[in-house]
């Protein structure tokens, strides 16, 4: 009998640096990607083994979001820049009661088509509790292009943490989705949401509720 020699081929980890978010590269220094995904207007920090994003991070300027929006009569489809064994699929979802959560918001990008698609890649997907998605993150995504609006640009990361078990095809449920928030040439400091990923309470919750910190994010998510 012939022996077969199986060579496993590790994935490296990259440190999350983007070209977006230059002044929040340094506030989750530690976090790692097995893959760094550059998109036409935002950077993934992409896990193979949660089969989502850790993260992601654009800017967004007031520009954008004054733009004409285009029609949003788009689709999901898999991140053929992955690997298979990376990849989830939008099928994965289906019947376990969790949104497609878009971590680079469709809203902000759909002053232009080919990016607009590119939110739509299930690399920039996360699985989302429906009235966190639909109600408070919604809110959330608002008031961020209000900011841009206001101060002319800023730069964003947002991502998820934790685990509440899995989909289909070993997809992570995270147990709490967070944006970080910095407004460049200003002295402020970058704002913080860090949320369950629920429903309970999510229709009807203020901004201002799931408002935290630097240091609440670092314990919550082991960054």
């Amino acid at each position: 009998m012939k022996k077969i020699l199986l060579i496993c081929v590790p994935f490296f980890l990259f440190a999350f640096y983007s070209k977006y978010t230059s002044n929040l590269n340094g506030i989750i220094k530690d976090l790692k990607c097995d893959r760094v995904l550059h998109k036409k207007a935002f950077d993934i920090c992409y896990s193979c083994f949660k089969k989502e994003p850790n993260a992601v991070a654009y800017t967004i300027t007031k520009k954008m979001v004054k733009a004409k929006s285009y029609i949003r009569n788009l689709t999901f489809h898999p991140d053929y820049f992955l690997p298979r064994k990376c990849r989830s699929y939008s099928n994965d979802y289906k019947h376990y009661g969790y949104d497609r959560g878009h971590n680079a918001e469709n809203a902000t990008f759909d002053y232009n088509r080919a990016i607009q698609k590119e939110t739509f890649l299930m690399s920039n997907i996360s699985p989302q509790a429906k009235w966190l998605n639909r109600k408070y993150w919604a809110k959330l995504e608002k008031f961020t292009r209000y900011l841009a609006v206001r101060y002319g640009k800023i730069e964003v990361i947002t991502g998820s943490c934790g685990s509440k078990g899995y989909l289909k095809n070993h997809v992570n449920i995270p147990a709490y989705w967070f944006k970080i928030v910095s407004i460049p040439n200003t002295r402020m400091s970058p704002i913080i949401f860090l949320a369950p990923n629920i429903n309970k309470g999510m229709k009807t919750a203020p901004i201002r509720k799931y408002q935290s910190s630097l240091k609440k994010l670092e314990k919550i998510c082991d960054f």
